[in-house]
């Protein structure tokens, strides 16, 4: 009756107007149009800035394959079809040690999805990943009060580093999204509060079983339940039983198959010295090129903090000042901080600025910008895609795998010394090496005595030979690279020769080797 009475009321004022039926369902859309052009217009530049990104992302993806993406690969058919692993069987210096698979649900996803579409798929998945996450960020972004000038000028400078730290592809990929989503609840909450909050827990607990960065998730939900404590406005009783539920958070970093397996882990992946004296990753953030908007970002943030302290509050504050801590003290936590800084400054810097942005006389060109670069960005991914599998995986050709293959068949005793780029790959091609090569990019596994064996036999010939001695074959990076020196001087030795030489792989044969080998 309610839609009856409604068409009865409105049936005179489309006839004194002169409309028939159809007309409104036409102006409703002219309306939507109107709106989405509107938006098209406004947000033009941010969303140029998006799909610069997702095109690069995709226009690079066969230098995106690296040794984390076939870690995570071989990890996940492990998990598939041994169930989750407790101790190493794939490498020779880790044999036997104790191992927690914790990212173990991101491997198992990207693992299904090479199984069903191959390495296409798991780069599609990637780059689906990565555009989520930064779309989140920026649509938070706005939604927490920043102009869309603001959410440009701190796109522009944080998607360089974004881009650089989202270059290999990984199980962090998925984090992303999941970091962009958790910070806009948080942030959210911190402004209004709400029961909202508490979808932070399942998040974590999502979070807790797909990467080791969980910590941080974590310790940004303390940060808003210690916030939450020391806010005015309302009686303790109300805000008390949600943050101590946050500031409890971190006992879900448990809430995986290896429960508290897991506090060793923890403890190994986050105070181990040698990760920042023999990882560069795991290195302390260095002022260079690369990093240079990192600390430009961190100045304009303390300033801002300072000069717009009421556009940030103390939980927006807190957060800004642990992801940059963090960044500083490994470069690897860098793109959280960049995260973070375009969540949240947006706003404060609107606080200092003017903006003007917006002028009719730049509408046509905004539309035309923010309409014809989503079609321009589709063609050019869907263009990256065309490709064979084997040009994605042209820096890891197979032959050299398969010439490995064919001599460790052929010598059963043969043992395989490959740096972390090619050890899990050549074991995803050829499941009978695994236990036959040194070492992969487990880091977590080594000792601090092996992880400086790495270093040296990259940066000096001199202590190699011991170090690969017992090993017939050697996979490394050809003489062109990085260990151009090293790889060099081992090929000069007559009693060694290259079976497999490429522009991105070589493959040396030492013969037999003599008993004593590490």
């Amino acid at each position: 009756m309610g839609k009856s009475l409604e068409a009865a009321a409105t049936a005179p004022v489309r006839g004194a107007l002169g409309l028939r039926r159809g007309d409104d369902f036409r102006l409703s859309w002219e309306g939507r149009l109107g709106a989405l052009a509107a938006r098209l217009e406004h947000e033009a530049f941010i969303i140029v800035l998006f799909c610069i990104y997702l095109v690069g992302i995709t226009q690079s993806m066969p230098g995106q394959i690296a040794s984390d993406t076939w870690m995570t690969l071989i990890y996940g058919r492990e998990v598939a079809q041994h169930g989750l692993p407790s101790h190493d069987t794939l490498t020779i210096w880790a044999h036997g040690r104790t191992w927690v698979d914790q990212q173990w649900l991101g491997q198992l996803v990207y693992y299904g999805l090479f199984v069903l579409g191959g390495i296409r798929a798991v780069l599609a998945a990637n780059a689906l990943a990565l555009a989520a996450g930064t779309g989140v960020a920026l649509l938070a972004a706005r939604r927490l009060g920043g102009s869309a000038r603001s959410v440009t000028w701190l796109a522009l400078l944080t998607f360089v580093v974004i881009a650089w730290s989202s270059w290999t592809v990984r199980v962090q990929s998925l984090l992303f999204v999941l970091f962009a989503a958790l910070l806009w609840l948080l942030a959210a909450d911190s402004r209004r509060p709400s029961r909202r909050v508490l979808l932070a827990l399942p998040l974590l607990v999502l979070w807790a079983n797909l990467h080791g960065t969980a910590f941080l998730g974590a310790a940004l939900i303390v940060l808003r339940g210690a916030s939450m404590l020391i806010e005015r406005g309302r009686p303790l009783r109300d805000r008390l039983p949600t943050a101590a539920l946050l500031l409890a958070s971190p006992l879900l970093l448990l809430a995986s198959p290896y429960g508290f397996e897991l506090v060793g882990y923890y403890h190994r992946l986050l105070l181990n010295p040698a990760f920042s004296q023999y990882v560069t990753e795991w290195a302390p953030t260095k002022l260079a090129i690369a990093t240079a908007p990192f600390y430009f970002l961190g100045i304009l943030a303390a300033w801002l903090a300072g000069r717009c302290a009421h556009r940030l509050n103390r939980f927006e504050q807190a957060t800004l000042l642990v992801t940059f801590v963090l960044a500083m003290l490994a470069v690897r936590s860098v793109v959280w901080f960049m995260l973070s800084a375009l969540i949240l400054l947006p706003g404060a810097l609107d606080g200092v600025f003017v903006s003007k942005w917006g002028s009719p006389r730049y509408r046509y060109v905004n539309l035309l910008l923010g309409a014809g670069a989503p079609l321009v960005c589709a063609i050019l991914v869907a263009g990256a895609f065309v490709h064979s599998a084997a040009w994605f995986t042209r820096d890891f050709p197979p032959a050299a795998a398969d010439r490995v293959a064919r001599v460790a068949a052929q010598d059963p005793q043969a043992r395989i010394f490959a740096n972390e780029r090619f050890a899990d790959w050549l074991v995803l091609e050829h499941p009978s090496l695994a236990g036959r090569v040194a070492f992969d990019g487990r880091f977590e596994l080594l000792t601090s005595k092996q992880l400086k064996q790495i270093v040296d036999f990259r940066i000096r010939l001199a202590g190699s030979t011991r170090v690969i001695r017992g090993y017939r074959l050697l996979v490394l990076y050809p003489v062109k690279n990085q260990e151009a020196t090293v790889t060099r001087a081992l090929l000069a030795s007559p009693t060694r020769r290259a079976i497999y030489r490429g522009h991105h792989v070589v493959v040396i044969d030492q013969g037999r080797p003599v008993e004593g080998g590490s």
